[in-house]
């Protein structure tokens, strides 16, 4: 019998790569027995199974997907020590700098990550990159033939959900004008800060009317209590800190959302970037990392290095260029759909076979 079991370092019930993991059991469930397994599982899910339960082997054929997207001693050894095919799938890991003044200890396991990656090579049979950027990023550490497929993405995934009735009424309540959306993680890389001081110039020397809602895990309070901080200390109007929200939640923002931004340093490739686009709505980030591979055409791209005067100009534009705002509707349609074909999927099925 055929098993073919996806590993992860942590999984959660709304992380990125957890729901791209879902998405590509459901396919790789056609060839045989799939699972997926996780050294840190969130207790609030039940379809991802912890490591240390992983079956022995009994049949003749098995493969191994590892989804790398930072460092772990118990999954790196987990995976050096198994005799089974080793495909790697490269989500990118986060530069450690970010994260020295923050969280030392998170710093010194994404290092450890590009170590093991390293360490993993001689073992890996296939390695796949989600994005151009990311197999920049394998290469450079010495793998060959690295095939860049954007696997699990479902762009639309959202789309086919209801949204949340009290999510609507909250944003109908509690903001007013156009409601700006980030949705993403609170850690160093994302800025958030600067979204909170966009919003200021926007209300408070632009005279424009607009409300900001940021959405995601404070992956790092520090970080999201900061920018929580920032806003109070400057009185910035209508900043919602949302949190963690359910994809119900997600739906009803993405449905009354203007525009999507995002300040992010890096990106590896960025789902809340195309679920935006699969929107309809309009995004502004920074050309920098994988986000113009991202975005494309199809969205804003300011400079790596832009401020809050930047993003606060391309709201602007945004807002009274109707005919821009209308293209980028339309083209970032276009764009997100891309990134979720059938063939892609159906590509990697036949590289998995390819490999007996």
């Amino acid at each position: 019998m055929t098993e073919i079991h996806q590993i992860l370092v942590g999984a959660g019930r709304t992380d990125a790569i957890t729901n791209m993991a879902r998405n590509l059991r459901s396919s790789l469930r056609d060839l045989g027995r799939s699972e997926i397994f996780a050294q840190h599982p969130s207790p609030d899910i039940t379809d991802v199974i912890p490591l240390d339960e992983f079956p022995q082997k009994y049949s003749t054929k098995r493969t191994i997907i590892f989804h790398a997207s930072g460092g772990d001693k118990e999954v790196h050894r987990f995976l050096q020590n198994s005799s089974d095919p080793l495909v790697l799938i490269f989500h990118n890991i986060t530069p450690a700098h970010y994260f020295e003044n923050f969280d030392p200890i998170r710093a010194g396991s994404l290092r450890e990550g590009w170590s093991e990656l390293e360490f993993l090579r001689s073992k890996v049979v296939l390695s796949i990159a989600d994005s151009p950027y990311n197999a920049k990023g394998l290469k450079q550490i010495g793998y060959k033939n690295v095939v860049v497929l954007p696997l699990g993405v479902e762009t639309s995934r959202l789309q086919k959900l209801t949204s949340d009735p009290a999510m609507l009424h909250r944003i109908e309540r509690e903001t007013s004008g156009h409601l700006l959306l980030y949705v993403g993680q609170a850690v160093p890389h994302k800025r958030p800060e600067v979204l909170i001081q966009t919003q200021s110039l926007l209300t408070q020397y632009l005279g424009r009317n607009t409300s900001l809602a940021l959405v995601g895990p404070p992956t790092l309070p520090i970080v999201n209590d900061a920018a929580f901080q920032q806003s109070q200390r400057l009185h910035v109007p209508n900043c919602l800190f949302l949190g963690q929200v359910s994809d119900t939640e997600l739906t009803a923002l993405y449905q009354q959302a203007d525009i999507f931004l995002t300040a992010s340093m890096h990106e590896g490739l960025c789902i809340p970037v195309l679920e935006a686009m699969a929107a309809g709505v309009p995004t502004i980030s920074r050309n920098i990392a994988a986000l113009p591979d991202t975005v494309g055409t199809a969205g804003i791209l300011l400079p790596p290095d832009a401020g809050p005067e930047l993003f606060a100009e391309g709201v602007v534009e945004l807002l009274e260029n109707k005919d821009l705002y209308k293209q980028l509707t339309t083209s970032g349609k276009q764009q997100a759909k891309s990134f979720c074909s059938s063939s892609t999927t159906k590509t990697f099925l036949n590289m998995l076979a390819e490999l007996d």
